[in-house]
């Protein structure tokens, strides 16, 4: 009786070893998955001094936000910062540049083009985008393969909205009549860039 009761002990304890084993194994994948991701926002999000001026641009490269088989939405964003300011105002401002690119196979009805976001189901509103097409797309071979019209627009997204985006989840966009969720990993990407902005935005002496 003593033996089987042996048995069992070094049995529970064996079970118990590689329960924990098992569970530090787990923690340890799930680590060594983290750089990938870090490695992926370095090679995306680009961070640059200028060591006569000291100005920091801070550029995330271009994402495809809207990918469809007859329209693709690509955003890239530039940030500068530490350029001398004016006023007090002006210090305490921080400007991102968000260029739009939309290449379609047909013309798009961008209705209104007012540009809107919901992060994490609050409403961002950026108002009226001036959408321009390019006439030389074509001749300058800036189409990709199959589509036929090139435009662009551009929007300001100052602190407030950045930080608004350095704390979202889930990210969705409409510009006039059309609305769609941005990507899990093209939203990570726009959190790490304005995080990014945001932790080197300091005040100017």
């Amino acid at each position: 009786m003593r033996q089987i009761l042996v048995c069992a002990l070094m049995f529970v304890i064996a079970s118990s070893i590689f329960f924990v084993v098992g569970k530090e194994r787990q923690r340890e994948e799930k680590g060594g998955a983290q750089p990938t991701d870090s490695k992926q926002a370095n090679d995306q999000v680009e961070v640059k001094t200028d060591r006569f001026s000291g100005v920091t641009t801070v550029k995330l490269k271009p994402q495809v936000i809207l990918d469809k088989p007859d329209h693709q939405l690509t955003m890239e964003i530039e940030t500068k910062l530490g350029a001398k300011k004016v006023s007090d105002l002006e210090r305490e401002e921080v400007k991102a540049i968000a260029s739009f690119e939309s290449q379609s196979k047909a013309s798009v009805d961008f209705g209104d083009e007012q540009l809107h976001f919901l992060i994490d189901g609050q409403q961002l509103n950026l108002g009226e985008a001036d959408i321009k097409v390019d006439p030389y797309a074509n001749r300058y071979n800036k189409l990709k393969q199959g589509f036929k019209i090139r435009e662009s627009f551009l929007s300001i997204f100052d602190r407030s909205a950045l930080e608004h985006f350095s704390r979202a989840s889930h990210i969705e966009m409409r510009i006039g009549p059309i609305e769609f969720t941005v990507s899990q990993q093209a939203a990570a990407l726009l959190r790490e860039y304005c995080s990014r902005v945001l932790a080197l935005r300091k005040p100017d002496r």
